[in-house]
């Protein structure tokens, strides 16, 4: 049909194409991590300082991520490269997920500076998330508290979860998004 819109596959793009279409999601990226590190930013590393408002800012940060990862399986469905933007969306939802346990890292040890082995600044919060979520628990920082202890389960057994639901959530939106594709625009030989 005349009238049919044929969507590009990535293999028939021009060098150029490929290029430019990875610079711009790796921008995108990169962007998304600048957002997410001044989010984390907003928590405070002071000790003393009222925790009600970091407290309201993890739960923005939640639902701010909830919102985020239905935006991101839309936009998977909509693009012209769904792989592309499903990885595109696992590295900034992994991302946003890290932040979220490394806000409450760093609350816990400003609310209780011998929590941690060592105090935790944002890096140092998202670092220990990191390494939780890779499973290789380096020892330099430890939870020492019971809360610390605590919430650094709740991480392990979230992640297990995590990893499995959300690359099977997003790579099954990617893969139906190509194969209703397929399906509505078959390429005549």
């Amino acid at each position: 049909m005349a009238d049919e819109v044929q969507v590009p596959k990535f293999s028939d793009l021009s060098r150029s194409e490929h290029i430019r279409l990875l610079s711009a999601s790796v921008f995108r990226i990169l962007v998304g991590f600048t957002v997410i590190w001044l989010a984390l930013s907003v928590v405070p590393e002071t000790p003393g300082v009222e925790l009600a408002g970091p407290i309201l800012v993890v739960v923005a940060f939640g639902a701010l991520y909830v919102w985020y990862f239905r935006r991101q399986l839309k936009k998977i469905k909509r693009s012209k490269f769904p792989q592309m933007a499903a990885v595109e969306a696992l590295i900034l939802i992994a991302t946003m997920f890290l932040a979220v346990f490394a806000a409450i890292y760093v609350m816990e040890s400003t609310a209780v500076p011998s929590a941690f082995s060592e105090d935790l600044d944002h890096f140092n919060a998202y670092y220990f998330a990191l390494t939780i979520l890779a499973t290789v628990g380096f020892g330099d920082i430890t939870p020492v508290s019971t809360v610390a202890r605590a919430t650094a389960m709740v991480q392990m057994g979230i992640d297990i979860a995590f990893i499995a639901v959300l690359v099977r959530i997003i790579s099954s939106v990617a893969t139906n998004t190509i194969k209703k594709r397929s399906a509505s625009n078959p390429t005549t030989d």
